[in-house]
């Protein structure tokens, strides 16, 4: 491990508190906070890619995936320990809070783009990325492997969430959608040129 460590801890930690601050406060999903979501994960994913570089891409990914969950963990923990003296909600709130969301105007319709990207999108796009990683990273087959599992894991897990968890799922899957196509055709595109030639 060396000092690139530190820029990419910094990057988690950063990413991580925008993240959960975005999701913690609603209010705050105006103006430049709209970008909280796709920008703290964005710093997540920068994190990890420094703490790839730190060492060899297997062994950084492994380190920085552990002390992603340590941080995940503590902010957890500490919103817990806030959390642990207050009322909770009472059941008929939490079936009332339910009932209205259910009932709300395009609830199927954003339940289905919700469905079909976390089922069918989701996996295409980290899968993509993944191959995109073995065969455009500088390292060798056995390390290029490696780092494509555990890239395609962590995509997987972030794209997921953003699917799930924006506010607009179509906007969000057809984002996921344009993205594994534009990474297949940079992926394969050279593939069926070099076997045209």
């Amino acid at each position: 491990m060396n000092a690139l460590a530190i820029p990419g801890l910094l990057l988690l930690i950063a990413g991580l508190l925008t993240v959960f601050t975005t999701w913690r406060h609603k209010g705050t999903r105006t103006g430049i906070w709209r970008y909280g979501l796709p920008g703290g994960w964005a710093l997540i994913i920068a994190g990890m890619a420094i703490w790839a570089f730190s060492t060899h891409p297997d062994q950084g990914l492994a380190l920085g995936s552990v002390t992603l969950m340590i941080l995940a963990g503590g902010i957890l923990a500490w919103q817990g320990l806030k959390l642990a003296g207050k009322p909770a909600k009472t059941q008929i709130e939490r079936e009332s809070a339910t009932d209205t969301i259910a009932l709300g105007k395009g609830y199927w319709g954003r339940f289905a783009v919700r469905l079909v990207g976390s089922l069918l999108v989701v996996p295409a796009v980290s899968i993509m990325l993944g191959i995109f990683w073995q065969a455009y990273m500088p390292v060798s087959a056995a390390d290029g492997l490696v780092g494509a599992a555990i890239a395609a894991i962590l995509i997987m897990g972030a794209a997921l969430t953003w699917q799930l968890a924006s506010r607009h799922p179509y906007r969000t899957c057809s984002l996921l959608t344009g993205l594994a196509a534009i990474t297949a055709v940079a992926v394969y595109l050279p593939l069926l040129l070099g076997k045209g030639a």
